[in-house]
């Protein structure tokens, strides 16, 4: 036994640890609790509360906050999304895409990264994981015994039968596992910030002028929404000692939507910068070690799937674990279970985010003449919707949320 936490019992992943709690690590330690196995959950914040701005709840990642008993929880306080609608500069509409045509009656949710974290806190401490914050994990240590954590202080903890990789895009345990993998990290950023909004209801609304300008909003409930600026991130400081009130004026030239916002967002200090990146080690598991959500698989976050990937690999490593015999076949079964929803994402984010954010004159005026034009035949206008909706593992394979709800409770 070390720092307190016990040894493995020998059980298949019976003693587990999972490092990071943001929405892959704290769907798996909930789903891993509620299978009876003990769960440490190490996250490097001092203290835990709600953070970040909105995200995309798509039907992918519906279904396992379905399983968990979670998902009305979540949509009561947050915006049912019905559509994307995307439009040039001038008004005209580039793209307007709808949830209901990938599936009847499908929408998704606009929800506060806060709301998800406060909804996942309560019922993973509820389920009995040993929640301990202040802990920032800076290796992985194996042996036959399992898998040893070190945190930043020299401190260890385990071994543990299985330890779960959840530390985000910007893991710094990656290559604990894929010595190998590198995280690229792009130009392009966005800037966000939450306010209040009411004049865009029920759909994601997104405008673009070239490749350079990019502006969304997001709405997340409560009569509130995500305001996104997309931006080269070496100029966010420059930004940071510019005047506000010239870029709201930016803003709101490009977007009047988004007016209402600024009646709660004054300053830059109310606003975060995301860096975007991409990740894609070829290795996800070792012996007793694996990588789940973005330390798996970081991509940048123009498709709207981070979350919902994260959300799904946790399910599928569960389901793995309860199907297995030895840790080794169940990584491999995870792995096997969320390799094509992945790659056809991460390359699809790689393909895409140029014609959105970058320096290229030709491929916005191509984006322009080309997305209008796909949405008028049926079939390219399906693929896209589906894309949209978190539910393709191909160019022309799609798999409908799961409906196994054998460890749900």
């Amino acid at each position: 036994m070390a720092d307190g936490v016990p040894q493995h019992s020998g059980h298949l992943a019976s003693n587990v640890a999972v490092v990071g709690f943001g929405p892959a690590g704290g769907a798996l330690a909930l789903l891993l609790a509620r299978m009876g196995r003990r769960v440490t959950l190490f996250e490097r914040a001092p203290m835990l509360g709600p953070v970040g701005a909105g995200i995309l709840l798509q039907p992918s990642g519906q279904a396992v906050l379905q399983k968990l008993g979670l998902l009305e929880r979540v949509a009561e306080r947050s915006e049912r999304i019905e559509m994307l609608h995307a439009v040039q500069a001038d008004g005209r509409t580039m793209v307007r895409l709808r949830y209901d045509g990938a599936l009847p009656e499908a929408v998704a949710y606009g929800v506060h990264r806060g709301v998800l974290f406060e909804t996942l806190h309560q019922a993973a401490a509820d389920a009995g994981v040993d929640i301990r914050v202040g802990h920032e994990i800076v290796d992985v240590r194996e042996s036959p015994d399992g898998a040893t954590l070190v945190d930043h202080r020299g401190a260890t903890f385990g071994p543990f039968d299985m330890a779960a990789l959840c530390d985000g895009s910007r893991s710094r345990l990656r290559q604990t596992v894929d010595p190998t993998a590198r995280a690229v990290t792009y130009d392009y950023g966005a800037l966000w910030a939450v306010g209040p909004c009411t004049q865009v209801r029920g759909y994601l609304h997104q405008t673009v002028a070239g490749t350079r300008l990019l502006c969304g909003v997001l709405p997340i409930g409560d009569a509130r929404a995500t305001l996104f600026w997309g931006m080269r991130a070496d100029q966010f400081e420059a930004l940071r000692q510019s005047s506000f009130a010239d870029f709201r004026d930016d803003v709101l030239r490009l977007c009047p939507q988004a007016e209402e916002i600024f009646t709660g967002f004054h300053s830059f200090e109310q606003a975060t910068l995301a860096r975007y990146g991409h990740a894609a080690p070829r290795t996800l598991f070792t012996a007793h070690t694996v990588l789940v959500g973005d330390a798996a698989h970081a991509m940048s976050p123009h498709l709207g799937q981070g979350a919902n990937l994260a959300l799904v690999d946790a399910d599928a490593l569960v389901r793995s674990l309860a199907s297995s015999g030895t840790l080794t076949a169940a990584f491999e079964r995870y792995v096997s279970a969320t390799r094509d929803r992945v790659q056809f994402y991460s390359r699809l984010s790689r393909v895409l985010s140029p014609f959105f954010q970058g320096g290229g004159y030709l491929l916005g005026c191509g984006r322009d003449l080309a997305l209008p034009l796909m949405t008028l035949v049926p079939p390219l206008r399906r693929q896209m919707e589906l894309s949209l909706a978190g539910l393709k593992c191909g160019i022309f394979s799609f798999s409908p949320p799961a409906d196994d709800t054998s460890h749900a409770r």
